[in-house]
């Protein structure tokens, strides 16, 4: 079935660009383009008057067909850069509509590319991070892995785990014993840098998520610790308001920031402390909620003040009047901009603090769920290793970690345990 949508985001613009995929889109096409030179063998890119069905000339366009496989989707595919009226491109999804196509479903487009085989899972997952990330890191991380970064690693370490599992199954199906000397130190030393890597990708996924969606950083404190302050500081705006009232902000309020490329949503909250006032309260409830929602939490002026398992600093406002009487990780003048440059590196440092390093970036939670339960089974095996109380359970094991792993890539076969068996072999054998 050929199929058509706008690949550009909606409304006016200079340039709008519709996209038509299927055995028929070229020919879908030469319904309304003015003298058609297109055709199913050679890709040809060229500009085109499109007509409508009156054979009228409704926009000069730039006209790009490509002939399977050779095709993003792996499709004929056509690519029409059209001006960005919004009633040039419903003319022209009408038109291709007319002539046999049907509107393109929600990623339709990038689906069909996994069908054919143009692109595994984790290329297709890059797709949808590279245009939706909030940051550039985040972008490179969408792109390496959509050029095969994550994909390469992933095979590596089935591959890795692959010949594991043939030396066992060899030893348990074909040797003789002692036939393999030292096969159970080799397959723990492969098991333990496996779970090396999987490790990585499990401490560094957090951050790298980050940099995808956001991080969520809440200031929270007293009355009067200057939480306004520093928040209209950070933003660069006086976006909270700010007076000698305590109880002066209510609600929570969030502004976007960047600190280091790092994308942040900040919010400042309403100050802690006991109230008889039924608004002030609600507002205080909320910034316990916000607080424990929150990827960091900056507490002002309360070296008390903790929250377990959520990461916090402890900041010390208003050092240029007074110094604090307790120890804090760092001291600041949200007044006068004292110290502010050296928290935002604080800020960065606490929810960007991993420093191993590793080329299998996870950009989704179902990558991250895949790895953690192949991760599970991995150290499953080793334990039963170590035991020595059951090779078939081993393997066992090592099958199912490779499973979680065929979640990101291409389903592992059977042939491919038997090419690992026999590769060993020389070539007469």
């Amino acid at each position: 079935m050929t199929i058509v949508a706008c690949s550009t985001p909606p409304g006016t613009s200079g340039v709008a660009v519709v996209r038509i995929s299927g055995k028929d889109a070229i020919k879908n096409i030469s319904s309304f383009i003015k003298d058609s030179a297109f055709n199913e063998k050679t890709p040809l890119s060229k500009v085109c008057f499109l007509v409508d069905k009156d054979g009228e000339v409704f926009d000069e366009a730039i006209v790009t067909s490509y002939v399977s496989p050779n095709s993003y989707t792996g499709e004929n595919l056509v690519e029409i850069s059209c001006h960005g009226n919004p009633k040039i491109v419903s003319k022209i999804i009408d038109l291709s509509i007319d002539a046999g196509s049907r509107l393109a479903e929600a990623g339709e487009f990038t689906k069909t590319a996994f069908l054919n085989g143009k692109l595994d899972l984790s290329e297709a997952e890059a797709v949808a991070s590279i245009i939706h990330s909030l940051s550039l890191t985040g972008v490179k991380a969408g792109v390496k892995n959509l050029r095969g970064g994550l994909s390469k690693e992933i095979y590596s370490i089935k591959s890795s785990l692959i010949s594991v599992v043939a030396s066992l199954e060899f030893d348990l199906d074909i040797s003789e014993e002692d036939l393999q000397p030292n096969l159970l130190k080799n397959s723990e030393k492969t098991i333990l840098q496996t779970i090396k890597k999987l490790d990585d990708c499990i401490l560094s996924f957090e951050e790298t998520k980050m940099f995808q969606s956001g991080a969520s950083v809440v200031i929270l404190g007293p009355p009067n610790a200057g939480k306004s302050t520093l928040f209209n500081h950070l933003v660069n705006k006086n976006q909270s308001i700010v007076t000698d009232v305590e109880g002066t902000t209510r609600d929570v309020i969030e502004k976007n920031i960047y600190i280091n490329g790092l994308p942040i949503l900040l919010k400042d909250t309403a100050g802690i402390r006991a109230s008889n006032d039924g608004v002030e309260k609600i507002g205080v409830e909320r910034s316990f909620v916000e607080a424990k929602n929150a990827d960091l939490v900056i507490i002002l002026n309360d070296r008390d003040l903790s929250f377990g398992d959520i990461k916090h600093i402890h900041v010390f406002n208003k050092s240029d009047v007074k110094r604090p009487d307790k120890k804090y990780d760092i001291s600041i003048s949200a007044k006068t901009g004292n110290n502010v440059k050296e928290l935002k590196e604080v800020i960065y440092n606490s929810l960007i603090n991993y420093k191993g390093q590793t080329d299998t970036l996870l950009i989704s939670k179902r990558q991250y769920n895949a790895i953690k339960g192949a991760l599970k089974h991995v150290k499953n095996a080793h334990s039963l290793l170590l035991t020595e109380d059951s090779i078939e359970l081993l393997v066992e094991d090592i099958n199912r970690s490779i499973s979680f792993l065929d979640s990101i890539t291409e389903k592992t076969t059977k042939d491919d345990v038997l090419d690992a068996v026999f590769s060993s072999f020389c070539v007469g054998k």
